[in-house]
């Protein structure tokens, strides 16, 4: 670029010096303003330390300032955090057909080392899951979930919803019952390998009196949420009405039919206080009549930033036998990979029995690789009130890997 310089005394000759030089420094100005949007964009497209090397040169240049600098550094680094946050919520979904059909699954591979005598140390596919969900309209949708490993195949969920606003929704088919926070927890969103001996027992899972049912049953179901604070809801309800013979099964077993219900209270973000109560007559594994399979609990969970902490407690009466348990666990990410985790798990199948009662003292450690992987590693400490301690504690290790 050649700048015209007048000659000393020439009047004409500073005239027109004047004129051109707010021209000559606006495309100084613009050649700058170029250099930087070339440099900013070579930026955008390279790793972060390139660009405050971009950036401390253009400072060094006095071509920008260094508040200025700090201004474009924060700009770039919520863009590309935007970026990130989009790519992991459009990762491993598959849609086909806009939101009607996505497809998902969860494969789980556990490995138990058991130090009571007699049991033998093994690896198992313990759940293979493919599930098939969408939304036909903004108002219709459907879920199924069908499990390849165990014994066989099983549909374990199956059911269609509708919509009405975020205060009703009405479901019918094979789903989870509404009772305990962690039963209604999704397998790939445990903390531990295994669930507490309580949930087990009282949640129609592998110790209820009618067997394992998965926490599922058949039946119709209104959910909803209410009473909107800024972004979230103040309390969240589920009402339903089943077969009480569990999931997966072509007919019912007696006429009678089971109520389960559910109350959730998030009075400040991050904490959850929960109620549930169910109330059944169903025909006990083994029985060919029918009997009383009453429960009801209380939960609560309180997650801070990298800390978790979990309590619930359940009661239930199968006949005349009454029963109950309660957990205390909590979790802790040391890093964003790997997060510690502790449990003290109680559970008395029989309250008029004295030495029988339960404990189980649980540690482990979740190395989280992304967010669709994790390994889980547990040690269980099992403690029974009999005379005759069995020693029957175990390790366990869990792979899994969600899509």
């Amino acid at each position: 670029m050649v700048v015209y310089k007048p000659q000393i005394g020439s009047q004409k000759h500073h005239t027109i010096y004047l004129l051109l030089k707010p021209l000559t420094m606006k495309i100084i100005y613009s050649k700058r303003i170029l250099l930087i949007l070339t440099l900013l964009f070579s930026a955008v497209v390279s790793k972060a330390q390139q660009t405050d090397e971009l950036l401390n040169l253009l400072i060094k240049k006095n071509l920008v300032s260094q508040q200025d600098a700090d201004s474009l550094r924060s700009e770039l680094a919520l863009k590309e955090q935007a970026k990130r946050d989009k790519d992991k919520a459009n990762q491993h979904i598959l849609g086909i057909g806009s939101k009607a059909l996505q497809i998902s699954g969860l494969v789980q591979t556990r490995y138990q080392g058991f130090e009571q005598k007699g049991s033998i140390n093994s690896f198992d596919l313990r759940r293979i899951r493919l599930i098939l969900s969408g939304n036909v309209t903004d108002s219709w949708s459907y879920y199924t979930q069908t499990e390849f490993g165990g014994t066989g195949v099983k549909l374990v969920d199956a059911y269609a919803a509708y919509k009405l606003a975020d205060y009703l929704k009405f479901s019918a088919g094979q789903f989870k019952i509404p009772f305990s926070l962690e039963s209604l927890t999704g397998d790939a969103q445990l903390e531990f390998i295994d669930r507490s001996q309580v949930i087990e027992a009282l949640a129609s899972r592998s110790k209820d009196v009618i067997g394992n049912q998965q926490g599922r049953d058949i039946g119709i179901q209104i959910t909803g949420s209410f009473v909107k604070v800024d972004d979230r809801y103040l309390f969240d309800y589920s009402l339903g009405i089943f077969n009480g013979s569990g999931y997966d099964v072509t007919t019912d077993n007696n006429d009678h039919k089971d109520f389960g219900g559910r109350l959730a209270f998030h009075p400040i973000k991050g904490l959850d206080l929960g109620t549930s109560l169910y109330s059944g007559e169903d025909i006990a594994t083994g029985k060919t009549v029918t009997q009383a399979r009453n429960r009801y609990g209380f939960d609560g969970r309180y997650v801070l930033g990298a800390l978790s902490v979990t309590a619930e407690y359940a009661h239930g009466t199968d006949a005349s036998v009454k029963k109950d348990g309660w957990f205390l666990q909590a979790g802790y990410f040391v890093i964003p990979q790997i997060q510690v985790v502790a449990k003290y798990d109680t559970y008395d199948p029989n309250k008029v029995i004295t030495t029988d009662r339960a404990k189980i003292y649980t540690g482990g450690v979740n190395f989280v690789f992304n967010k669709w992987s994790k390994l889980a590693v547990n040690y269980l400490d099992r403690r029974e009130e009999t005379a005759v301690q069995v020693k029957n504690n175990i390790f366990e290790a869990q792979l899994q890997v969600a899509f």
